[in-house]
């Protein structure tokens, strides 16, 4: 079996956190509106690189998706990833994990 390819990059829930993070220092005068429209276009662009991997994976024929593992959808949309997914993944290995034989040495 593979390896399973697991995101450690920028999830959605850092990217709103960010753009928080942002609205809260220009209220508190910390950065001034250049800081954060650099701030803002490098966010942006974080989300159209995400939407344009799901256009991508949207695009492909029923056949090629069909085909696809899980680990080949990472490897193409993987880059942005909502933490809850990442959860998800570590809760299903952990009880994979448990339903193992235990051995002792």
């Amino acid at each position: 079996m593979s390896k399973p390819i697991i995101n450690s990059g920028i999830t959605l829930v850092d990217v709103r956190n960010e753009a928080m993070d942002t609205i809260r220092k220009i209220k508190s005068k910390e950065i001034d509106l250049d800081q954060a429209k650099s701030i803002n276009n490098l966010l942006n662009t974080i989300v159209n690189t995400a939407k344009t991997q799901v256009d991508f994976l949207n695009a492909l024929p029923k056949s090629v998706k069909d085909s696809f593992t899980p680990d080949h959808v990472l490897a193409i949309a993987g880059a942005l990833r909502d933490r809850d997914a990442e959860l998800d993944e570590t809760l299903t290995e952990i009880e994979n994990k448990k339903a193992e034989t235990y051995r002792v040495s």
